[in-house]
């Protein structure tokens, strides 16, 4: 492959710089209270991006060290942090005795993600990426993940993909509970503030039986960290810009405790983000700005025995609509597919930051009550309860002067968990049990019709009722770890629309779903440097609301969609395997999967003899799109290799492809992420407090598109170049990120926006933060 000769060549002049830089370390972690080895410790030197974890023997090293004086640090959940001066010549050793710390309030989420990502290929964002990234949307954020894309609507709405899957096959936890909201539109993005959640990571294929069965694509985690444990208040200030739409974000947190009330913590935070008109390689886009104000609040308390955590948040945003991708009828689609530049009137000629209509207007809040309780015999109850509220405003453009309000969906969420956990005891087997209950409701509102015999919205009105319950059991040996578990869910959709326009008479129906979720996971340690995971599982998703009883125009998809009451509930079967190899300089990973999902839903445009049906409606002519089940395939390969050229360069390569099948119909399924390659070269200057990046991301085009399936065929693939950087100066953090840095004109594959314009041009975004 072209990446691994380029690493080769690399590594033919690297040799010279690692002359001085030869000392090793090495040593043992073990809890001091019964000398037991402790794998999974995290240890680094301070100041430095060497690190390593302990493996199954509790044993760690460090290679290729330079001489010198070092802060060597040992972390671990549930064990005090440890820091260490050493000075180093050649091979030093250096255990480690852990003592227990059972007042870690955050100790729930830690041991509860340690337990997931055991048994699944993962992601997570590096610190240093975080930092480049901050102030996008989660989408975005996530966005270069091996295995991870997004969908986007425009630059404004960017929603998760992984292994090509998105939507309601994704669960979001933020804050340990599933975020709630109208995330089935392709052009609904998470009501999620990213600066609130310090640890964000991605679980890849059907898992976390904890939190649902139906993550048939993955599960995108957002924690905080945990909250402070002393009177003392810090907190920071982030200031960031970006060129591109001349937006500004500032977000702020303080956190603390409370002096003379000992276990008690507390946290607040708050965003604010405004932004206009995005401008392409060449023009602008009217209206394409954002705005965003979120503020989230945490207290808690913990002891020795028992600990609870009250946490509240609020999201509020509207984002413009791009004028035009807003197209009322047929003939004025087809007409701008066929334009290689928009109309004057959709590209200004200069910068404007009002938001017009079209736009969105959406509501989130959150709040969640955490609590634990240590019993006797060293098994801990964990309990949550939560409540969510989600109202979206999707607003047409004026018509005939009238100030019509599209679409509203208010959805309203009561959920929690009761979790019996025993992975602190001294079992073999160490697992969880518990039930989980999830309680809904939604109403719409929308447009009339024309046609008596439709209904009047999109969705109609109904309630939700989930009860799920599960057990995990895990098992870990020197050489290995097994893990399995399985869960069952029930689901009860109830319904109620008028059955015709106006009318008194109401529509009532039932939909009943219940099936199971399983999976078993086996991590093998070949040796310190090397170790495999192979895992089997089993994900059951059962119809959304929108699939079932859609019937009515969808305003950002510019379609109208009927659902299916007969639809049955979609079974994943994923297999995947991973290796991780850290030998000398490199640390490579790779991950296949293929993941076989029965009776798959998806959206499908209404054809006789090959040509569309049209739906006419008091705001135009719309082609008709029906959900319609098939069996599908969907497979890949994830890839990630890091070399150090020398202790301050090196050279990464990243790869994610995925194929995805209709094997019903022996098909290739539309909206598919195209391969994906990127090239990074970073430089750490000696006092490792600065660095510079330079990287450019690789893009295909997407070749595997049956002839009409889509309104237009797939862009050409493209090459995007990107240069960062970034210095610490005591509580002074500076970042410097240029994304699309020669300003390439392009389309992607996977952006609705790809069919009326180009994407966002270079974009120069500088970010400060200050620690307090």
């Amino acid at each position: 492959m072209k990446y691994l000769y380029l690493l080769l060549v690399l590594y033919s002049f690297s040799s010279f710089s690692q002359t001085n830089c030869h000392c090793t370390l090495k040593g043992i972690v073990a809890s001091k209270e019964n000398k037991e080895k402790v794998p999974g410790a995290y240890v680094y030197l301070k100041g430095t991006k060497k690190s390593t974890t302990s493996d199954a023997k509790g044993a760690f090293i460090l290679k290729d060290l330079c001489p010198g004086k070092y802060t060597l640090v040992c972390q671990m959940a549930s064990f005090d942090l440890i820091e260490t001066e050493i000075y180093l010549e050649d091979e030093k050793e250096e255990d480690f005795l852990l003592s227990t710390h059972d007042e870690h309030l955050q100790e729930v989420f830690v041991q509860g993600r340690k337990q997931e990502i055991t048994s699944q290929m993962k992601s997570a964002l590096s610190a240093e990426e975080r930092s480049q990234k901050e102030g996008l949307s989660l989408g975005e954020m996530l966005k270069g993940l091996t295995g991870v894309q997004s969908l986007q609507t425009g630059s404004s709405v960017s929603k998760p993909v992984i292994h090509g899957l998105h939507s309601s096959r994704v669960i979001i936890l933020n804050q340990g509970v599933r975020q709630e909201g109208q995330n089935w539109g392709s052009e609904h993005a998470p009501e999620i503030d990213p600066f609130v959640s310090k640890n964000i990571q991605v679980i890849k294929g059907p898992g976390g039986l904890r939190y649902g069965g139906d993550a048939i694509g993955g599960i995108v985690m957002l924690e905080p960290n945990a909250l402070p444990d002393s009177s003392a208040i810090h907190g920071s200030v982030q200031s960031i810009y970006f060129s591109n739409g001349r937006q500004g974000v500032i977000s702020g947190l303080l956190e603390g405790g409370i002096p003379r009330l000992k276990g008690w913590g507390w946290r607040i935070q708050g965003t604010l983000k405004d932004g206009g008109n995005v401008r392409t390689a060449d023009y602008y886009l009217s209206n394409t700005g954002v705005k965003e104000e979120n503020v989230s609040m945490a207290i808690g308390y913990k002891s020795a025995g028992f600990g609870a955590d009250l946490f509240v948040s609020r999201f509020h945003t509207v984002i413009g609509i791009y004028e035009g991708s807003h197209i009322g009828n047929i003939s004025d689609l087809e007409r701008s597919i066929t334009l290689s530049r928009p109309l004057a009137a959709f590209t200004p000629a200069e910068f404007i930051r009002r938001i017009d209509r079209p736009n969105q207007d959406v509501w989130h809040d959150l709040a969640k009550v955490k609590a634990f309780y240590h019993l006797p015999n060293q098994a801990t109850l964990r309990a949550t309860v939560a409540a969510q509220s989600d109202e979206r405003w999707e607003l047409d453009v004026l018509r005939a002067g009238k100030n019509i309000n599209t679409l509203r969906f208010n959805l309203n969420t009561h959920s929690g968990e009761l979790v019996y956990d025993e992975t602190n005891t001294n079992k073999r087997w160490k697992g969880q049990a518990g039930f989980t209950f999830l309680d809904q409701g939604n109403i719409t509102s929308g447009n009339k019709v024309q046609n008596p015999v439709l209904t009047t919205s999109l969705l109609p009105n109904y309630s939700l009722q989930n009860l799920g319950v599960f057990a995990i059991e895990r098992r870990v040996t020197e050489k290995w770890e097994l893990e399995a578990g399985l869960r069952y869910d029930i689901k009860e959709i109830e319904t109620h629309r008028p059955k015709a326009n106006f009318s008194q008479s109401i529509l009532r129906s039932k939909h009943h779903f219940a099936g199971v979720s399983g999976s078993l996971g086996l991590t093998y340690h070949w040796n310190p440097l090397t170790e495999s995971l192979f895992t089997i599982s089993r994900a059951f998703r059962a119809p959304g609301a929108n699939e079932l009883f859609s019937n009515g125009v969808h305003h950002g998809a510019g379609a109208y969609e009927i659902g299916d009451p007969t639809l049955e509930g979609e079974t994943g079967t994923n297999f995947s395997f991973s290796t991780n190899y850290k030998p000398e300089r490199w640390d490579i990973e790779v991950g296949l999967y293929s993941n076989h999902i029965r009776n798959f839903i998806y959206l499908r445009p209404s054809l006789i003899n090959l040509n569309a049906v049209y739906a006419t409606t008091v705001r135009g002519v719309f082609p008709i799109f029906s959900y319609q089940q098939i069996d599908a395939r969907f497979q890949g390969i994830d890839f990630q290799a890091t070399y150090s050229l020398s202790p301050r360069l090196t050279v990464q390569q990243k790869t994610s492809i995925v194929r995805a099948f209709d094997t019903l119909n022996e098909q290739y399924l539309v909206n598919i992420p195209a391969d994906r390659f990127e090239y990074l070269l970073r430089y750490a200057f000696k006092s490792n407090k600065a660095y510079v990046s330079g990287g450019i991301t690789q893009v295909s085009k997407q070749t595997r598109v049956e002839g009409g399936s889509d309104y237009a065929v797939p862009p050409a693939g493209y090459f995007l170049v990107q240069v960062n950087g970034g210095m610490t100066y005591k509580k002074l953090e500076v970042n410097l990120s240029v994304s699309n840095a020669l300003n390439a004109a392009y389309r992607d594959y996977l952006n609705r926006f790809r069919y009326y314009a180009d994407d966002q041009g270079r974009n120069i975004s500088l970010k400060v933060s200050y620690s307090i």
